[in-house]
């Protein structure tokens, strides 16, 4: 999202707004799943397993709205703003679309673009009893996209684009085999039908010893899907979403003497100059002070007794 044109009061909206401004590493992106109108009980179970997908970036509004994205995206717009979502998956039924599924993508709060696909077949993460526990909260997907129709098809190649920035958390430079816990694979098997799969990837001894002999099992949840309508952002608005910022306004300032890590988190080295002792002028306490005469006159040591009157 670009940045916003507010000016903030308070250190708090300072903070916020910087927050919100370009990155050259941008933060996981907040997926908005969206009930139509009216939906069936297929739609309601795909949406409820896209945010399961995306938890904790996931925002699932279980309440219907009266929102027809390629007709008037006002109202998907203003929830988006709301909830400060950049993703959506919006599911509606009808009789001459049922089971349809709308994933697209917001810049500045506004409809970048979108691809509607109908729900052919659906199999809930319930079905895979094999998968046992699943992956561990917030792990990274591998990506897989199988079939030449993604590099020939313009929809395929706006949907790619769309399916990567929603099921993609964070871009790394290496992948290794031990780090991959589960794998999203897109298979197009025509121009107009696509099917994902969600794969548990469980490492085992190799017989060889050679290494973790790697073992797919499916977990759900599992799609097929029919591509329908697309509706593509121009090419000033997308150049303007994919401008990336300088890297001198961007990159936050280096502090000195200031170290971060992953236990200790945030420690500082203090440089304190050598001092001399003999230039410090001492003083004794008062408590270790003697006095030289005692109250009420005359000389002795300090703390004596006064005789006591008969």
């Amino acid at each position: 999202m670009v940045a916003n044109a507010k000016t903030a009061k308070s250190a708090r909206g300072r903070r916020f707004l910087k927050n919100r401004e370009s990155k050259l590493n941008e933060n996981p992106k907040t997926a908005l799943i969206v009930r139509g109108q009216k939906t069936s009980g297929l739609i309601n179970d795909v949406l409820t397993d896209l945010y399961m997908l995306k938890k904790p970036h996931g925002v699932h509004l279980r309440r219907h709205n009266a929102v027809h994205p390629f007709e008037d995206a006002t109202p998907l717009e203003f929830l988006s703003q709301k909830n400060d979502a950049s993703l959506f998956a919006f599911g509606t039924h009808s009789k001459k679309r049922p089971h349809n599924l709308v994933f697209g993508r917001m810049f500045d709060h506004h409809v970048l673009d979108m691809v509607e696909m109908g729900v052919t077949g659906f199999k809930k993460m319930a079905a895979f009893p094999e998968a046992g526990g699943g992956c561990s909260t917030e792990s990274k997907p591998c990506l897989l996209f199988s079939g030449a129709a993604w590099e020939h098809d313009s929809n395929l190649v706006a949907l790619r684009s769309v399916l990567l920035d929603f099921f993609l958390l964070k871009e790394v430079d290496a992948i290794s085999s031990i780090g991959v816990e589960h794998l999203i694979v897109f298979t197009a098997m025509t121009e107009a039908v696509v099917l994902l799969r969600h794969y548990l990837v469980r490492l085992k001894k190799s017989a060889e010893g050679t290494g973790p002999y790697t073992e797919l099992v499916e977990m759900g949840p599992a799609l097929d899907l029919a591509v329908r309508r697309t509706h593509h952002a121009s090419e000033d608005l997308m150049k303007q979403a994919t401008t990336k910022p300088k890297a001198s306004a961007a990159a936050p300032k280096k502090v000195k003497n200031v170290e971060h890590g992953r236990l200790s988190g945030r420690q500082g080295r203090l440089h304190v100059p050598k001092q001399n002792l003999n230039e410090m002028a001492l003083s004794r306490p008062k408590a270790l002070r003697k006095t030289s005469r005692v109250a009420g006159g005359g000389e002795g040591e300090a703390g004596a007794k006064r005789p006591r009157k008969s």
